[in-house]
Order: structure tokens, then C-alpha cells, then sequence
């Protein structure tokens, strides 16, 4: 496989790649996951809050508020998702500075996945599974990208 001319791509670029595009589909079933085990703790939870701001909610109603914001957190992830696996594409074909891109967003996706790692979100302990699944796919992902393979593709690419 090659990129450009005669720049071969390593394995470790595509191994990166791979791993980015895994970290989305997780991404994806940690939403399903979020979606399918919510409990009537976490619907209390949707209960209270409008409670306090002087709003009574049904059990029902709560469910439904619940669903409304797993569908506009779905909507933002895949906007997300997509650009990131823009950005994939883009590192894949030598693109150095797509890779910096991808090491901003996905250490800030790292630090922001990790709280999940606890159980304390919604789905409990597979969510948890699917975060350390998550954490594991994008820390591969930033990895691939800087092994010595890698860096010197990016460094032939940005000569080429």
C-alpha cells in the first residue's frame, strides 16, 4: 500500500487507523449501551433536576426527556465521529498535521471518557467495559501514530 509516490505507508499508520475507527464504533455502543440500561435511578435523577427548577416530570415524562437528550447526544457524536474519522483519512495519507488533530482530540476524548471508567454513569458496569474499551482503541490510535514507523512516514511525507 502506498500513499504518496514512492512512500510506503507502515503498517503502524494503518494499525492507527484501524484503531481510531474502533474507538467510534465503541463510541457508538457505549450510546446504545446508555440508552437500553437506564434505570429508574437515573430516571429519579432526570426527576429531581426538574424538580428543582420548579418543573414536575412523570416517570414517564422523565424517560422521555432522558431519550430526547441521548438523541441529541447521538446527533453531536456522530458530527464528532465524523470528523474524526476526517481526520483518520487524512492522517492515513501522510498528513502530519491531521495527526496533531487527532492527538488533541483524542487525548481530550481520553480525559473526558475516563470518569466513565468508574461504573458511574449510566449502564453501570458495561458502560464502564465499553469506556475502558474506548480509552484502549484511541490510546492504540495515538500510539500507532508516534512509533518510529510512523514518524517517519510523516517526515517523508511532509518532504515528498
Amino acid at each position: 500500500m502506498t500513499s504518496q509516490g514512492t512512500n510506503p505507508r507502515p503498517s503502524t499508520v494503518d494499525g492507527a487507523f484501524w484503531a481510531g475507527i474502533a474507538s467510534v464504533v465503541v463510541g457508538f455502543a457505549i450510546l446504545a449501551t446508555s440508552f437500553l440500561l437506564v434505570s429508574d435511578a437515573d430516571l429519579k435523577l432526570v426527576v429531581e433536576a426538574a424538580a428543582a427548577q420548579g418543573q414536575q416530570l412523570s416517570p414517564d415524562q422523565a424517560r422521555s426527556v432522558y431519550a430526547g437528550m441521548l438523541v441529541l447526544a447521538t446527533a453531536i457524536v456522530a458530527v464528532i465521529a465524523a470528523l474524526w474519522i476526517v481526520f483518520l483519512f487524512l492522517m492515513r495519507k501522510g498528513r502530519n498535521w491531521a495527526r496533531v488533530v487527532i492527538t488533541a482530540v483524542g487525548a481530550g476524548w481520553i480525559v473526558l471518557t475516563a470518569p466513565s471508567l468508574t461504573g458511574g454513569s449510566v449502564g453501570g458496569a458495561a458502560t464502564a467495559l465499553l469506556a475502558l474499551l474506548q480509552v484502549l482503541a484511541v490510546g492504540a490510535t495515538l500510539v500507532f501514530a508516534y512509533v518510529p514507523l510512523s514518524n517517519q512516514y510523516f517526515q517523508l511525507a511532509r518532504r515528498g
